[in-house]
């Protein structure tokens, strides 16, 4: 039997959760840094925007570090660098997950979910979740 995740809309089989697969991928990229968290930025913002989990600055501020690292190749190191201010916990003026979310987030009709993401090696892993990052940018481009 499969069931249907109500924020991004994967489909997945009864006894599995979007929050069960994303555990699963902290737990291979914080096993494998070298091999598996060399995506590690990916799958945490795709993850997070998928789920409405920021406010709603916060959410827009994340695709635009992801636009940033899959379109213009920023490292996690130069986004470190060039947000130091603004993601410095310490710092901010806000919280990133609490306050108002996303209005627009029921229009999105994601093509790729972490339902995609295959643990069967870390080129596969890797690969798929470039595809899901490139496809989360194509899902949200109408939202400003």
């Amino acid at each position: 039997m499969m069931k249907t995740c109500p924020q991004c809309g994967a489909r997945l089989p009864s006894n599995d959760s979007c929050q069960q697969r994303f555990d699963q991928c902290m737990a291979l990229e914080y096993e494998s840094p070298a091999a598996f968290g060399t995506v590690h930025h990916l799958t945490v913002t795709c993850y997070m925007l998928q789920h409405n989990a920021y406010a709603r600055d916060a959410w827009l501020q994340a695709r635009t570090m992801l636009a940033q690292f899959v379109r213009d190749d920023v490292t996690p190191a130069e986004m470190r660098q060039k947000n130091r201010s603004q993601l410095d916990s310490g710092q901010r003026a806000g919280h990133i997950n609490r306050g108002a979310k996303l209005t627009e987030f029921d229009t999105i009709r994601w093509t790729s979910t972490i339902a995609d993401v295959r643990f069967d090696d870390c080129e596969i892993y890797c690969a798929d979740v470039a595809r899901w990052a490139l496809s989360v940018l194509a899902d949200t481009e109408h939202i400003t």
